[in-house]
């Protein structure tokens, strides 16, 4: 018998508006400049920062990490031709291709301009959300244990997740600081999942203003369609209900395992957002 749970927790349908999509920007922004504080946290001789642009922020933490990006552009107020050379300076300063987190609730005025200067789309993210609350019946997965990683086990959790995403145990040390960053973002919790005696997969979990945010999932390959994906959605979800959360997000690729899993889990699609970039 399959040990993936098919039942999903009741979650009724979120009205996505403006404001809905403000504050899941919002909170993904305050995230990704968090990763930049991360860096300089592990590494002080680092030159990661951060810096509001046009109502959102761009960060760097390395010319190819896929942490430097921008987002949150456009999404409480337009933006102007000076903010967007503003932009693209603060990348090719250091190195980096542009990059713009699009989401479709922003300004006009950003689409406009990103489509004068070329920005072509490399991919495409759907944002999943749904409302959380103390009273919604969220069970772990019976088989697999999930547990919040402490500080001792950072280079576990490294190994395993980012291991998990590429699919090998090899990391370069480019990937080891990815993975690094992640865990010591602020404001944020790593979880481990268990099974026959190893840890098998992870994920993070940040809580800001009342939006919990759901990211870097990822499972060993040779554990993988064993629900350990499943268990550790519910157990971060079970980890914010023990706040004041009202929602709770996630990001995956347009119809990837990853955005069913979710579903199955009462999280429907917000919106898709364009990953443009300049090069």
């Amino acid at each position: 018998m399959s040990n993936r749970l098919v039942e999903s927790p009741a979650a009724p349908v979120l009205l996505i508006t403006q404001d809905v999509a403000q504050r899941l920007e919002t909170a993904e922004a305050i995230d990704a400049a968090g990763c930049a504080e991360a860096q300089r946290k592990v590494d002080p001789s680092c030159d990661a920062t951060a810096k509001a642009i046009g109502g959102g922020v761009a960060v760097f933490c390395g010319a190819e990490s896929p942490l430097t990006h921008s987002l949150g552009l456009g999404m409480h107020q337009p933006v102007s031709a000076e903010e967007l050379d503003e932009l693209e300076a603060f990348f090719h300063e250091r190195g980096a291709s542009v990059t713009v987190d699009l989401c479709p609730y922003s300004d006009q005025t950003l689409r406009d301009l990103l489509s004068d200067r070329g920005y072509r789309i490399v991919e495409f993210i759907n944002v999943m959300v749904r409302t959380i609350s103390r009273d919604d019946a969220v069970k772990a997965h019976p088989a697999i244990e999930v547990h919040q990683a402490c500080a001792e086990q950072d280079e576990l959790y490294v190994k395993t997740v980012i291991g998990g995403f590429f699919g090998r145990e090899d990391l370069t040390e480019q990937e080891v600081r990815l993975g690094t960053t992640l865990f010591h973002m602020p404001c944020t919790s790593g979880y481990l999942a268990w099974l026959e005696g190893e840890a098998v997969g992870g994920g993070g979990l940040s809580v800001r203003n009342k939006v919990a945010s759901l990211f870097g999932d990822a499972t060993r390959p040779a554990f993988r369609c064993r629900g350990v994906h499943s268990a550790i959605i519910r157990s971060r979800m079970i980890a914010a209900q023990q706040t004041d959360c009202e929602l709770i997000t996630a990001g995956a690729i347009p119809g990837s395992g990853s955005q069913r899993n979710y579903e199955r889990l009462g999280f429907q699609v917000a919106y898709s957002k364009a990953i443009m970039v300049l090069e």
